[in-house]
Formats: structure tokens, C-alpha cells, sequence
């Protein structure tokens, strides 16, 4: 009798235990058909991400009691169309500096461990940085697509914590702040203390602090975010934007603004950015990339209509983009969408329609883009489980 009191006492600490914990799979395949054309030529064919990042991820929560929880999020990218994972990068360096090569699943896109409670969230592990934020919720098309923003310099900063950092801790406000949020995240370089690269100390190479405030109630949402990150050397490329490459000594840092107002038949969104890139030998000191953009989102029957305009700007070098977009709902989990982009570029710029944005298929570059006009368009199917 004891033994099956027992046992009964063990079965429902277990069932309790469970109805206290959660795990989920979730993710997003979108696969379509994309064409980006220049003056160097055209290039065309399946993409794996032309309207959302395609990815799959695990997460679960534990209530630990008295108003804490921990939790976990696994997610990594994938390619639909090949069924290969993607690259990652370990230290924070440059970009392509300490990257794991894609094959298997790696969990790049988040891979994270949290305490939460009244006091807010505790978030350690590889995550979003809080500066990308604003150039990717206030832009229509997700930072996603031929469509979306120039404002995002991404990868030809050669920051690699642009969108994401590894071994960073962040912390978020907690809600029911009368619409403020915020976030600030540290990330540490990994580097030894005593590291050099001839008489240049690197201890410090991609050391990443930032910091997102905003203010979100009723139809109006408003934020500001600031990121740097630390470099003692790295290569960047300003061939886009018609500087060329060169060798920078420094910190990357990334300011911007974003808001947005909901008038119920359209959202209309906007962001302002400012890149810095300190001390470019061979083009003078302290780059600083200027963006912004204005958009909207308007819900149209069973979908939604996307248009932005938005510009990049280095020195006389100037880019801007038209985008345009409908996304037909099949159901809550399917969608079909559909995107058009031309860029313009003057002041001996080269910015494609697929340049500084996730998921494209890019564009064939060279010379013969400088100052001419660049399209884009695609495609496809997305579901999200």
C-alpha cells in the first residue's frame, strides 16, 4: 500500500512538474523565385528566404515558481532549396573571421537561455543585437527580399554583429511600463587579454555594447537604438557605394530612429540611420553611412499591400529604392507574395536590388553598375509552423 502511495505521489509530482514546463517546434519555409538584373548582368533562380528568413527552431519555458521562469530558444537558419544549415560565427570578429562553415543544423540565428520574472528578462547566449532592431521592425518588408530597406548596410560594414551576436547578456524591461520597453545587450569578444596582431593590441575585437529604448500605446510606436562594436583592424567594402575596399582601424557604430503610426487603413513606418566606421585609411577618417526610409503597410482583402522608399548615402555617393509588395493569405499559416524593387544610384554608386538585405539571391557586380539602375522581383510560397 505504501509503495503504491508512493508511486502515486511520484506520478503526480511528474504530471505537475510537466504542466509546468513547455517545449515547442516551430518555423518558417519560404521558398520563391527571384530575378536580380544590372549593367554587369542578371542572376536568377530559387531563393530560400524572399519574403521571411527560413529557419526552424525548438523553445520551452519552466515556471519555476513565485513569478519566475526560465526559458530556452534553439533556432536555426535553413535553406529549402538545398536543405543545407548556414554559416555562423563564434568570436564576434569581422565577418568571415571565426565562421563555422554551413552543413548540418547550427543554431545561429538564437541560441539562448533565460531567467525571467517581475524584474524583467536575463538573456545569455547568441541573440539579436538591440541596434538592428529598428531597421528591421519599422521596415515593411522585414529586412527581408529584394524589397527591403537600403538604410540596412549589413554585411559590407564587415561587423559581424550587425543583426546577431555570440556570448552576449541582455536584459529587458519588464512589460506594463505604460508602453515604454527597452533592452541593453553586452557581448563579449572572447579574445585573451594579451592578444596582438603585430603592435596593434586586438584583446578588445568584437566586444559589442547596445542599447533599444521605445515607447509603444495605441497606434503609435516610437524607438531609438544605438550599437558599437570594437575593432583594432578589419577590411570593409565600399564598393557599393563607390569607395572601394579598405583597411579600417576602429569601431564599427550604429545609431538609428524608428517609429511608426497605425491609421487603421495603412501603418506608415519610417527609419533614420547613421554607420559609422572609424578611421578608413585609404578613404579618410570616420565614414559615416547615412540611411532612412519611409513605408507602409496596408491590410487589402486577404492580404497586404508593402511600398517603401529608401536611401543610402556615402560622401557624393548616393542610392535609393522603390519597393513594392502584396502578400495574399492562404490561410493563418500560408501565405503567396509577390515583390518589386528598382534602385537608382548616382555619385558613382553600385547598390543592386539585392544588396544589404536577407534572403536575396544578391546580383552580379562590377564596374559596369556604377551609377545605373538596378531590378528586382520574386515570387513564392511561405508557411509558417
Amino acid at each position: 500500500m505504501k509503495k503504491s502511495l508512493i508511486a502515486l505521489a511520484v506520478l503526480a509530482a511528474s504530471g505537475a512538474a510537466m504542466a509546468q514546463s513547455s517545449v515547442t517546434l516551430f518555423g518558417v519555409l519560404d521558398l520563391g523565385y527571384e530575378n536580380v538584373k544590372t549593367e554587369a548582368g542578371r542572376i536568377s533562380g530559387i531563393s530560400p528566404s524572399a519574403n521571411s528568413s527560413s529557419r526552424i527552431g525548438f523553445k520551452g519555458v519552466e515556471d519555476l515558481g513565485g513569478g519566475l521562469a526560465a526559458s530556452f530558444w534553439l533556432e536555426a537558419a535553413i535553406n529549402p532549396s538545398s536543405g543545407i544549415g548556414s554559416s555562423g560565427t563564434q568570436s564576434n570578429n569581422q565577418a568571415g573571421v571565426g565562421t563555422v562553415a554551413a552543413g548540418g543544423l547550427t543554431f545561429n540565428r538564437r541560441s539562448t537561455l533565460s531567467l525571467s520574472g517581475n524584474f524583467g528578462e536575463l538573456r545569455i547566449g547568441r541573440d539579436y543585437v538591440p541596434s538592428f532592431w529598428n531597421t528591421a521592425v519599422f521596415d515593411p518588408f522585414g529586412a527581408n527580399s529584394v524589397g527591403a530597406t537600403l538604410a540596412n548596410y549589413t554585411g559590407n560594414s564587415s561587423a559581424a554583429t550587425f543583426v546577431r551576436a555570440s556570448n552576449s547578456i541582455g536584459y529587458f524591461l519588464p512589460g506594463k511600463l505604460g508602453g515604454f520597453y527597452g533592452q541593453g545587450t553586452y557581448a563579449f569578444g572572447n579574445r585573451a587579454s594579451n592578444e596582438k596582431v603585430g603592435t596593434v593590441d586586438t584583446s578588445d575585437n568584437g566586444r559589442y555594447i547596445g542599447l533599444r529604448a521605445g515607447y509603444a500605446q495605441g497606434p503609435i510606436d516610437v524607438a531609438v537604438a544605438y550599437g558599437k562594436t570594437n575593432y583594432a583592424a578589419r577590411t570593409v567594402d565600399f564598393s557599393p557605394l563607390g569607395g572601394g575596399s579598405a583597411v579600417a582601424a576602429g569601431d564599427f557604430t550604429d545609431v538609428n530612429f524608428g517609429g511608426s503610426y497605425d491609421f487603421g487603413v495603412a501603418k506608415v513606418m519610417g527609419t533614420i540611420t547613421n554607420q559609422k566606421l572609424a578611421n578608413v585609411v585609404t578613404n579618410g577618417n570616420n565614414k559615416s553611412i547615412k540611411g532612412w526610409s519611409l513605408g507602409a503597410n496596408a491590410p487589402v482583402g486577404a492580404g497586404n499591400i508593402l511600398a517603401q522608399y529608401s536611401q543610402v548615402k556615402l560622401d557624393s555617393a548616393k542610392a535609393d529604392k522603390w519597393s513594392f509588395g502584396y502578400t495574399y493569405n492562404l490561410s493563418k499559416r500560408t501565405a503567396a507574395y509577390g515583390t518589386f524593387a528598382r534602385v537608382g544610384n548616382s555619385g558613382g554608386a553600385a547598390v543592386t536590388a539585392g544588396s544589404f538585405s536577407s534572403g536575396s539571391l544578391s546580383a552580379v557586380t562590377g564596374a559596369a553598375n556604377a551609377n545605373k539602375s538596378s531590378t528586382g522581383f520574386s515570387v513564392g510560397l511561405r508557411t509558417s509552423f
